[in-house]
């Protein structure tokens, strides 16, 4: 005996298999024991009768926020267990910071837990439905989240090697409750769901009722906005990776926007442009109010000035005409040169300086000295003639009429061959004895 819902999502789910652009055969269910999980995990056992081929698991995530956590961790396995699923578990521990609330928190480690025990090309799949898109639209006005906030929960996404895949959002609440009662399925009901001090739980218990009560389509309404939203965004994207590709560029190290051209955008369209540069470079979006001070205070300071705009992380900072994106965190720079002994990639602060010797031959190692220096391993006298000048310079004013921007000319890595200046990577080549010649990048993060 079946429930009409498994049909319903057997075909849906065949849809969404096949839209993404690798196939995988091993589905992992994000599983906390609620309703939604479990419905989700109970669907995907019997699409897996259907696709003996199929490899099921199911991730659950112990956040301890409860007394009763490790009861619902025994419950999940249990639970995998009896539908002869393989079941996977993590624990994490929860710091309460300032300004950041405890559910977004949970939902960072949960999935950072997830993408941790995950292998390539994974099928994340996750129990959100119809009515978690309306709440999260609904906490999306309530934030003035505009266009980017009212695309609300995106039925798949890219996520570590894998893919992320809700495909329960088509479906209601209630239509979850009605098939977990047919066929009399156990479920967790978290004690916290309860607690209308947290934004989401005030939504569903206080005022979706409400709107069901005198819209009784309005979840279904609100999933079409949502869908319309991220159809604009897509288009958006597409005109910001134009724009991006005639205003940005890769220099010394660091992805740059030109203020001269993004200048001559409109208002919307610059304001598109930069916000696609940030999520570009693993930034968070903007508000409205950063975005004004991005423009109007940083890249328009009057000349000579050296503003910039401080996120968590990193800041926007401006030199020459150009928006650079600078990391917080300073680097911790060798006391010493260092030499290359053959390998491809060079660490000379492991994971964010580095030197790629991809392209050179190792043997070369063998037959030459070859150093990796910075400035604060060069006398303060150092001169050198790059290739296309009239004479000689000191280094620091070299720095200075390439245009490195400050903060990065300590990061400058000078390739030595013997006692001889070869160059200073992406930014000039020397006139040298030695006719030796190296394709080199820098690694910067």
């Amino acid at each position: 005996m079946e429930n009409k819902l498994s049909h319903a999502f057997v075909e849906h789910f065949n849809q969404l298999l096949t839209s993404l652009s690798t196939p995988s055969q091993h589905y992992i269910v994000a599983l906390s024991g609620g309703l939604d999980s479990v419905v989700l995990l109970h669907l995907l056992t019997y699409f897996r009768q259907l696709n003996p081929v199929v490899q099921l698991s199911a991730h659950n995530v112990n956040h301890g926020l409860s007394q009763n956590a490790g009861k619902w961790g025994d419950f999940c396995a249990d639970l995998c267990q009896k539908l002869a699923v393989n079941f996977i578990s993590s624990e994490v521990k929860l710091e309460n910071k300032a300004r950041t609330s405890l559910e977004a928190l949970a939902r960072d480690a949960r999935y950072r837990c997830l993408k941790d025990k995950m292998n390539e090309n994974d099928l994340i799949l996750t129990g959100h439905h119809q009515d978690d898109q309306l709440e999260t639209l609904l906490l999306a006005l309530k934030r003035g989240s505009g266009g980017t906030g009212l695309q609300g929960v995106r039925v798949s996404q890219s996520f570590a090697e894998g893919v992320l895949l809700r495909p329960l959002l088509i479906f209601s609440r209630q239509q979850l409750t009605e098939y977990a009662q047919f066929y009399q399925l156990q479920w967790i009901e978290d004690e916290s769901n309860q607690n209308t001090d947290f934004d989401r739980n005030f939504i569903r218990h206080q005022i979706s009722p409400l709107l069901k009560q005198r819209w009784p389509a309005i979840a279904q309404s609100a999933s079409r906005s949502a869908q319309l939203c991220q159809e604009q965004q897509s288009l958006l994207d597409e005109v910001a990776q134009q724009d991006l590709a005639t205003c940005s560029s890769h220099c010394f190290m660091s992805s740059t926007l030109d203020i001269s051209i993004v200048s001559q955008l409109s208002k919307a369209r610059r304001n598109n442009v930069i916000r696609y540069w940030l999520k570009e470079n693993k930034l968070q979006y903007p508000s409205s109010k950063q975005l004004s001070i991005l423009w109007e205070e940083v890249a328009l300071a009057e000349v000579g000035k050296q503003p910039k705009l401080q996120f968590k992380t990193e800041s926007i900072q401006r030199y020459q005409g150009l928006l650079y994106i600078v990391p917080n965190k300073s680097l911790t720079l060798p006391e010493s040169p260092v030499e290359w002994s053959g390998e491809q990639m060079l660490w000379l602060v492991e994971g964010r300086l580095g030197v790629d010797f991809s392209h050179v031959d190792p043997l070369i190692s063998s037959q030459y000295q070859v150093t990796c220096c910075l400035r604060q391993h060069l006398d303060s006298q150092f001169n050198c003639q790059p290739v296309g000048r009239d004479k000689a310079r000191s280094i620091k004013k070299l720095l200075h009429e390439y245009q490195v921007p400050p903060w990065l000319r300590e990061q400058v890595v000078f390739i030595f061959i013997g006692d001889e200046l070869a160059q200073a990577i992406g930014v000039w080549h020397c006139h040298r004895d030695q006719p030796l010649t190296m394709e080199l990048a820098v690694y910067s993060k």
